[in-house]
C-alpha cells in the first residue's frame, strides 16, 4: 500500500519522528553508503546529527514485527567500481519495513513523497520474500502500526492537493507564496480549484 503526500523536510522528519514513537522501532538506511554498512537511527537525535540525512532511503523496522531485515550484496559493475572507488553497496530487504521516500524538487515545485508497505495479501500475491519469511511476520502488529502512521500523517494535513494530504509545514510555505506543489506534469500555486483546506 502507499500514500503520496506533500511534505517539506520539517514534514518529513515529523513523519521519521512518528515513526520512531512505534514501540521497538528503528529507522534503517535501506540502501548502504558504498562498501559501508547499513546505518540505524534509534532516536530523533541520531537523525538531526547526520549530514544529508534527507538524501537518504530510510525504512523503519520494529522488532515487535518480525521479519527481520535481511542484507543483499549488490555489486558495482567494473566501471561504477573505478568511479566510485568502491566495489558495491548493501541491500536491506524486509516485508516488514514501513517506507518513506522523498522526492522533493521537480522543476523547481514541491513533489510528493510517498508512505509504503506491504499488506499481507499483497506481499504474499506480489511480493519476492518466500513463504518462510512472510510466516515470520506479525502482520497484525504490522498493519496496525502502519494504519496508526497513515491516519496520523493525514489527520495532521490541514489541507489536500486532490486526493494527497499538505502537511502543516508545506501548507504554511505553499500559502504564503514560498513555493508551488508538483501536480504530476504542472505546477500548482495557492490559491487553486485543485486544493482543498480539510474541515476541522
Amino acid at each position: 500500500m502507499s500514500l503520496n503526500f506533500f511534505g517539506t523536510q520539517t514534514d518529513i522528519y515529523q513523519v521519521w519522528c512518528w515513526l520512531l514513537d512505534v514501540p521497538g522501532a528503528a529507522l534503517c538506511e535501506t540502501y548502504s553508503r558504498p562498501d559501508l554498512p547499513n546505518r540505524w537511527f534509534k532516536s530523533a537525535g541520531e537523525l538531526a546529527a547526520t549530514d544529508n540525512v534527507f538524501d537518504l532511503r530510510l525504512s523503519a523496522w520494529s522488532k515487535d514485527f518480525g521479519g527481520a531485515p535481511e542484507p543483499e550484496r549488490v555489486t558495482f559493475e567494473p566501471v561504477t567500481q573505478r568511479l566510485m572507488g568502491a566495489k558495491g553497496r548493501t541491500v536491506l530487504l524486509s516485508p516488514a519495513f514501513i517506507n518513506v521516500v522523498c522526492n522533493n524538487d521537480v522543476n523547481g515545485c514541491l513533489a510528493s513523497a510517498t508512505l509504503s508497505f506491504w499488506t499481507e495479501k499483497g506481499a504474499r500475491q506480489r511480493s519476492m520474500f518466500s513463504d518462510r519469511c512472510l510466516d515470520s511476520v506479525d502482520w497484525k502488529k504490522f498493519s496496525s502500526a502502519s494504519a496508526s502512521i497513515t491516519r496520523r500523517l493525514q489527520k495532521s494535513s490541514p489541507a489536500k492537493m486532490r486526493a494527497y494530504s499538505i502537511m502543516p509545514d508545506a501548507w504554511a510555505k505553499l500559502k504564503a507564496g514560498e513555493l508551488k506543489l508538483w501536480n504530476w506534469g504542472s505546477e500548482c500555486a495557492y490559491p487553486s480549484e485543485l486544493i482543498t483546506e480539510r474541515a476541522r
